[in-house]
């Protein structure tokens, strides 16, 4: 059946279907946002682990963490339902980046003693920390709106 019979038929040809935008997925533009933050996260996580020395066990945690981070942040990119594991990656990495800061199992971040965290080392990580526990926020928002958008709540 020819395009023209198809189009007097009533019947659109798949060249002809309109193909869904982003914002016909519900919360995806909101979603993209977050993810893009994620991603500056996850930069940011390259960063701490190239400007600040580590050893090699935990260059090799900081750069796994480094690499979640991108991966949660991809996948929230492509899908709203993402941000459940995005917003549990956060958070975790939130209460790791605090411990590690303020010295907890032996790393230390500004001095000998483990209290002590006065450095631009530890500030760094308080700072991801923080921003961390800002993109949990952000991806419960973008869940609860998600939620809404689906039910067609105003």
């Amino acid at each position: 059946m020819s395009s023209l019979t198809m189009l007097r038929a009533g019947v659109a040809p798949a060249a002809l279907t309109p193909v869904p935008s982003i914002s016909a997925v519900p919360g995806r533009t909101l979603a993209r946002i977050i993810a893009g933050l994620a991603m500056i996260l996850g930069v940011a996580h390259v960063w701490v682990l190239a400007a600040f020395p580590h050893g090699v066990p935990l260059t090799l945690v900081l750069a796994a963490m480094a690499v979640a981070c991108l991966k949660c942040a991809y996948c929230a990119w492509n899908n709203p339902r993402a941000l459940l594991d995005l917003l549990a990656m956060s958070a975790l990495m939130a209460i790791t980046h605090t411990f590690m800061a303020v010295g907890f199992g032996g790393h230390h971040h500004g001095g000998a003693e483990p209290a002590v965290a006065a450095s631009s080392a530890a500030g760094a990580m308080l700072a991801i920390a923080v921003a961390e526990l800002a993109l949990v926020m952000l991806c419960s928002i973008g869940m609860r709106r998600s939620r809404f958008a689906c039910q067609g709540a105003p």
